[in-house]
C-alpha cells in the first residue's frame, strides 16, 4: 500500500487562475469551422462524463484519437486520504478514449470556466490541452485536462494488483473510490461504450 506524509501541494487561485487565461489564450485557429470557439468545448472522459456541476448547452459522445484513459492519478483528498490514497483517471498519449464532448456557450463561460479549474487544477497533476474532435461531423477544438507525468500525483508504475487494491480500500471527503469507478463504468454502459480497460478493473475491484 502506497502512502504518503501529506496532501499534495494545492495551486494557488492566482495560478489556477492565469493557467486558465493562458488555456484560452492558446485555442488553435481553426479556419475550417468558423465561430467554433464561441462555444467552447470541453472533452470528459472521468467524472465530467456523469457529474458535470457547471452551466452547459449540451453533452454528446465522442471518440478522441491519440489518447487513452488510465488510472494513473493518486486522489488523496476526493477519494482517498495520504495514509491511504485512492486513484482517479488521467489522460496519456496513444490510442482512443471515447468519452463526452461537453459545449459551454460564451454566455455561460465565466460562470463555467472557475468551476471546471478549481476541480481539474486544483494541483499540478492535469494540463489543459487543446484537442480536436468530431462532433457531427465537423472538426471542433476542445480543452481536456492530460496528465502531467513529473507531478509527483502521477502513479504510473503500478501493478495491476496495486491499482485495485487503492480502489476497493481508498475513502475520500467525496466518498469511497470504487464509487468513481463505477460511475465511471456505469456511464460510458448508458453511452454503449465498450471499455475493457475499466470493465475488467470494475469487477476485479468489486470481487474485494
Amino acid at each position: 500500500m502506497h502512502r504518503f506524509s501529506e496532501l499534495f501541494e494545492v495551486l494557488s487561485d492566482v495560478a489556477r487562475e492565469q493557467s486558465c487565461r493562458d488555456a484560452l489564450a492558446s485555442a488553435p485557429d481553426a479556419p475550417d469551422a468558423p465561430g467554433a470557439l464561441d462555444d467552447l468545448w470541453i472533452f470528459g472522459y472521468g467524472s465530467l462524463m456523469w457529474d458535470a456541476p457547471f452551466p452547459h448547452e449540451e453533452a454528446v459522445p465522442v471518440r478522441l484519437a491519440g489518447w487513452h484513459r488510465a488510472m494513473c492519478v493518486w486522489s488523496a483528498l476526493a477519494r482517498g486520504t495520504p495514509n491511504c490514497p485512492g486513484l482517479s483517471l488521467g489522460l496519456l498519449p496513444g490510442g482512443t478514449c471515447d468519452g463526452m464532448a461537453i459545449r459551454i456557450s460564451k454566455a455561460d463561460q465565466g460562470n463555467a470556466l472557475p468551476i471546471i479549474w478549481e476541480r481539474e487544477m486544483w494541483t499540478d497533476i492535469y494540463q489543459p490541452t487543446w484537442v480536436s474532435l468530431e462532433i457531427s461531423g465537423a472538426i471542433q477544438w476542445a480543452i481536456t485536462f492530460t496528465t502531467n507525468q513529473d507531478s509527483a500525483q502521477y502513479a504510473g508504475d503500478l501493478s495491476p494488483d496495486q491499482v485495485i487494491e487503492h480502489i476497493a480500500q481508498a475513502i475520500g471527503e467525496r466518498g469511497p473510490c470504487r464509487d468513481y469507478l463505477a460511475n465511471t463504468v456505469a456511464k460510458l454502459d448508458d453511452l454503449e461504450i465498450v471499455e475493457p480497460y475499466l470493465e475488467d478493473l470494475y469487477e476485479a475491484v468489486s470481487a474485494r
